[in-house]
């Protein structure tokens, strides 16, 4: 029993009177307790719940916090409790609240009901109670009806399909996610950002089931979130079942493990969900030891945190690829193992360098084709070189570096690469590890920057790939190429055309303009 200690004398003892009373097991409720609970609790403005057994027993007795109550149930998962919760809304309707609906599920409660009060009696009652369809809610217009409407028979009867239910939730994905996104001064374009996270979260096979957003002049020292917030995704993860937090910001090892702790589920941020698509995707040793090696960066100063996560919640996501077990380790041996992966991949860059100046002496052009992730880098590549790349309409489909000999038509022949695609805010651990792939870009003759004309986001798209070719420190000519056009209105090519003269508008998907880019490129090489 809880009672807040505000409540007056008179009041409490009425209230500790009710455990452990009973009443006649085949009625819903007892119609005189239903009215005495509604008379108090419209007195003093809080929420009162008893927690009713099957016998008609009161075995416990909560008053809220004038917004909401809950009890601590011991079930069983694939049975109901045989507990029902009856509870009022002194100050709202009968309907049941997303947090009653979850209190029912996750507690595998009989049945909640919820009563409005109306001049201190009660005014209607909603019930809901779960079948094998899910959730079924009755609205009674009193006890009296509730107990004529044989209600606790049909919950009953809906026992039996409760393993079905049961069942059902069993097959929800492994991995169910919350979106968070922290504006730091500017807000920017918020929802697009999660938009992208979103994708990435769908790319790592997470279904996200809820987003949290929220503009701050500084991060919050404790949790970066508000404190605020951390209460409202303490409340979506109950609601949607939800067992990890994806935040589109970077964030400290300190700060994951404060907010896994409160929230009692796993915390990654954006960089550890890009880093987990690079393992999932490596295919050749040489990008699995890029990737290895990025992990390896990422984990270090976070070690402690990543460790605790990793026990209390298991793997998953932030904890796959080919350095999942030397992230296990303590720190002195991480250490050892970046110095180690890293002379590892001096050597693989002094191998592709050689490759580089045999391509060379074979006097065939190179051509490096970047641009932002899943903007159709690899279909275009599968196009022109009759290739075999592997392609996905989702985000970083391919990881491993490709080359490929094209004929482009008068004689004239070029060594084409398919390079990894960007990102904004592209983990800097990633760039270090994989410079020697990136390097491609560096040393081509020419570079085709692909954009997906048909996201919103292009021009965004386009400076994060600039960004990162002036930070390799690229000074190849380069040619625009604007694909997907095929998902574009005439008009709205035209206008890219007049802020992009130079540039070449294709669809590798539908072969649109393919002959004019090879004839661009030959004007260039040649």
């Amino acid at each position: 029993m809880r009672i807040p200690d505000k409540i007056k004398k008179e009041y409490r003892l009425r209230i500790e009177a009710f455990e452990g009373l009973s009443f006649d097991k085949s009625l819903f409720i007892d119609e005189g307790l239903l009215k005495e609970i509604c008379e108090i609790s419209s007195s003093i403005g809080y929420e009162i719940a008893l927690l009713i057994d099957r016998k008609g027993n009161v075995v416990d007795v909560i008053v809220g916090d004038k917004h909401t109550v809950s009890f601590s149930i011991d079930s069983s998962e694939n049975r109901l409790s045989g507990l029902r919760v009856v509870h009022t809304h002194p100050n709202a309707g009968s309907s049941l609240s997303n947090m009653d609906l979850s209190f029912l599920k996750n507690n595998n409660m009989d049945c909640v009901a919820a009563v409005s009060i109306k001049d201190g009696m009660p005014y209607d009652m909603q019930v809901g109670y779960i079948s094998g369809n899910g959730v079924n809610i009755v609205k009674c217009h009193n006890a009296d009806y509730a107990n004529k409407y044989g209600l606790i028979d049909k919950i009953f009867e809906a026992e039996k399909d409760f393993k079905e239910y049961y069942s059902n939730l069993n097959k929800l994905p492994e991995q169910r996610a919350i979106l968070v996104k922290v504006a730091i001064k500017q807000k920017g374009n918020i929802e697009g950002d999660l938009d992208e996270l979103e994708g990435l979260a769908t790319t790592a096979h997470i279904e996200v089931v809820g987003r949290v957003s929220q503009f701050r002049v500084k991060p919050d020292g404790t949790y970066f979130i508000g404190s605020g917030k951390i209460d409202e995704l303490r409340d979506l993860i109950q609601l949607n079942e939800a067992n990890l937090i994806i935040f589109d910001n970077e964030l400290s090892g300190s700060k994951v493990s404060n907010i896994s702790n409160a929230l009692g589920v796993k915390v990654i941020d954006r960089s550890m969900l890009i880093l987990d698509i690079f393992a999932s995707r490596a295919r050749t040793n040489e990008g699995k030891l890029q990737v290895e090696l990025a992990q390896l960066k990422y984990s270090l100063p976070r070690l402690g945190a990543y460790l605790e996560s990793s026990g209390r919640y298991g793997g998953g996501v932030g904890m796959r690829g080919p350095g999942e077990t030397k992230l296990e380790l303590n720190r002195r041996i991480v250490e050892q193992n970046i110095v180690k992966k890293t002379e590892e991949l001096k050597k693989l860059s002094k191998h592709r360098e050689l490759n580089r100046k045999s391509r060379r002496e074979n006097s065939k052009p190179t051509v490096s084709i970047v641009g932002y992730t899943n903007s159709g880098k690899s279909t275009l590549l599968n196009l022109i070189a009759k290739a075999d790349v592997y392609v996905k309409n989702e985000l970083f489909a391919t990881l491993d570096t490709t080359t490929r000999n094209v004929w482009l038509g008068y004689g004239k022949e070029i060594l084409c690469t398919d390079t990894v695609g960007f990102i904004n805010n592209l983990p800097h651990e990633f760039v270090e590890a994989f410079a020697s792939t990136l390097e491609e870009s560096v040393f081509a003759d020419l570079i085709l920057h692909v954009v997906d004309a048909s996201n919103n986001e292009f021009k965004n798209h386009i400076n994060v790939t600039n960004k990162v070719l002036q930070g390799l420190g690229c000074n190849s000519p380069v040619l625009m190429v604007f694909n997907k056009i095929d998902n574009l209105e005439s008009d709205e090519i035209d206008t890219i055309k007049i802020e992009y003269p130079n540039a070449v508008f294709i669809s590798a998907k539908q072969s649109i303009g393919i002959e004019e880019l090879k004839e661009k490129i030959i004007s260039v090489l040649f």
